[in-house]
Order: C-alpha cells, then sequence, then structure tokens
C-alpha cells in the first residue's frame, strides 16, 4: 500500500490484522514480492523464538534513557511509560531511518492501546515521513477538486464534525484524524488512514437515524470509527494543494462564516494539532508548523448548527477562494 507517496510492506502476526491494518491504511493485502520503501511490523516476543526481546518492564524502567540509547544506536524509539492505574501505554516502537524498518513491539496482541487499530503504525509513518522532510498532523481536512482545508485545533473544536458534514455534501476527505503535509515548494496534503471518527449524535445528524437502529461500536473515546467509502464512494483523496488552514469554532450560528486569523493566534490554538502531539523530532516539527502558517492563510470558520449548510460553505470557501 501506499501513503504519502512511501509504498509500505506490512508484516502482521494473522490475517485478520492484516485486513483490519491494511483496510485502514487504505489499501487491500497484497502478498507479491517487490521493492518497498518502508516495512513495518507488529509482533509478539514469539515471532522471533525470544521471550526477552519484548521485556517491557525493563525498557520502561530505562525511562528517558531509551530514546536516548535508541538514537545512539541510529534508531528513533519510544516506549509507554509504567502507568499506576495499568491504563494502556504505547507500545515499545522502534525505526530504523537507514532501512526503513519498523516495529512495534508488544507481550501480547491484547497489550496493544485501544487507539492503535484507529490509526495503524502513526508513530512509524510520522518518524519516516520526518526523515523525508514531510510532516504527519493531527488534522481534519476537506478537498474540492485540487484545493484542501486542514482543519486544525484541540479536541472538541469541531474538526471531525466539519469533516463529516463536508463528505456527506459531496466534498473530498485526506482523512479526519491524521494527515502527512509537505511545506515546499507548494504545501500539499497527503492522506495517511481511511476512517472517520465521530460521535454517535454527528453520525445520526449526518447520516440519518437508521444509523443507530443497530447498536454502533464505540471505540475508546466513545466515538463511532467509519470507513467513509462504505458510505460515499469516492470520497477519499490521495492529495491536494493545501489553500487554508482554518480553525473550526462551534458557534451554532445561522450561517457558516469564515474571518481572517491571524497566524500567531492559529498557531497558539493548534499547537497540539500541529507538532506537539507526536513525539520525536519536536525541534523540526516545531520549525514545519511556522513555515506553514506563514505560507498558507490562515482562517476562523464559525459553524452553524446545520452539517449540509457547513458542507455547502466550505465548498463555495474552496471553489472561490473568498468565503
Amino acid at each position: 500500500m501506499r501513503v504519502a507517496d512511501l509504498s509500505i510492506r506490512l508484516y502482521m502476526p494473522s490475517a485478520a490484522m492484516a485486513d483490519l491494518y491494511a483496510g485502514r491504511l487504505g489499501g487491500a493485502v497484497k502478498t507479491n514480492a517487490g521493492a518497498d520503501d518502508l516495512h513495518f511490523h507488529l509482533a509478539e516476543p514469539s515471532a522471533v523464538g525470544n521471550p526477552d526481546a519484548a521485556n517491557f518492564a525493563y525498557y520502561q524502567s530505562l525511562g528517558p534513557d531509551f530514546e536516548r540509547l535508541a538514537g545512539e544506536s541510529g534508531l528513533i524509539g519510544i516506549v509507554g511509560r509504567p502507568d499506576p492505574y495499568n491504563n494502556p501505554t504505547e507500545p515499545c516502537t522502534l525505526f530504523n531511518p537507514r532501512t526503513g524498518v519498523g516495529v512495534q513491539w508488544v507481550t501480547s496482541l491484547a497489550d496493544l492501546p485501544p487507539w492503535d487499530a484507529g490509526s495503524p503504525f502513526r508513530l512509524l509513518i510520522h518518524w519516516a515521513t520526518a526523515q523525508r522532510g514531510l510532516r504527519m498532523m493531527h488534522a481534519g481536512s476537506l478537498v474540492s477538486g485540487r484545493r484542501s482545508m486542514l482543519l486544525v485545533g484541540g479536541g472538541g473544536s469541531g474538526k471531525s464534525g466539519t469533516t463529516l458534514a463536508g463528505v456527506a455534501s459531496g466534498l473530498q476527505t485526506l482523512g479526519d484524524d491524521y494527515v502527512v503535509v509537505t511545506a515546499d515548494p507548494v504545501p500539499r496534503v497527503h492522506r495517511v488512514h481511511q476512517l472517520l471518527k465521530q460521535d454517535p449524535a454527528g453520525i445520526k445528524r449526518v447520516l440519518g437515524p437508521r444509523e443507530l437502529e443497530t447498536p454502533l461500536v464505540l471505540n475508546w473515546q466513545g466515538k463511532v470509527e467509519i470507513d467513509p467509502e462504505l458510505h460515499f464512494r469516492g470520497c477519499m483523496a490521495e492529495s491536494a494543494d493545501v489553500v487554508a488552514l482554518v480553525l473550526p469554532r462551534i458557534a451554532r450560528a445561522d450561517q457558516t462564516t469564515f474571518e481572517p486569523l491571524r497566524a500567531q493566534d492559529l498557531f497558539h490554538h493548534a499547537a497540539a494539532s500541529m507538532w506537539q502531539q507526536l513525539p520525536g523530532a519536536q525541534k523540526s516539527g516545531f520549525m514545519f508548523a511556522t513555515a506553514l502558517t506563514r505560507r498558507v492563510p490562515t482562517w476562523r470558520m464559525n459553524l452553524s448548527s446545520d452539517p449540509f449548510e457547513i458542507g455547502r460553505a466550505v465548498r463555495r470557501f474552496l471553489d472561490s477562494g473568498v468565503p
């Protein structure tokens, strides 16, 4: 499969997990051999016959030294810190930028954190694309033709709801959670995952009450995860030019409006989305976000209560270049 024009081969512990993760990366499972840019493994110690290969208690005991030791070995790595309440933490994740090989080690598949399947291999994709001058961002996206807007902001700001509203109105998307962006020479955004996440109320508002006739499976955040292509065929785009960085605001207005926003104000509100949330390469992430906000116009979008009116407003904005 391809993400941000990089070919990725997955090595998974079961066919079922291969289907799930490949589908959420927007690809089908292919077994043919060939040259690939990246090789990602999800593995248990039994996969290599070494019970000590994923001794997480030891890795976690290293604290910040784990990342330092990985760096001294030419690797990028992270391991979740121990949680006193036994909440899930990040698996042990290592990436070799020279070979493009990455691995997520878990003691058992049952130890995978609940968010992993919702954004497969996000850290490995983040590190791999950063090595190539791109940047993964936590952002929603909407596309009309070749022009796109990125929806940035903290949780609950309306990114996912606006993305679903736009898709339901005939726009395309590159995702509502993580995307990969390049700043030079023309800012461009690429799809990472083929998945939208929305709370049940948002699903009912956009897709209608029939979607709630059968019990919904909620993820760890209480949201429904849907493959948008099952509801809106052809809605997933692969890449598009970035013409606006938009900070949505749930205003419940009669009509959706756009107003210019100073780049530093958007940067302040959206720092976690743009570069702080993903570990590793923090300094380069700050520099990337600064360059992006200088190159792309920044806006605030005051949202109405009507998802289809929101979709029409976004289309007018993207097609005309002005609200």
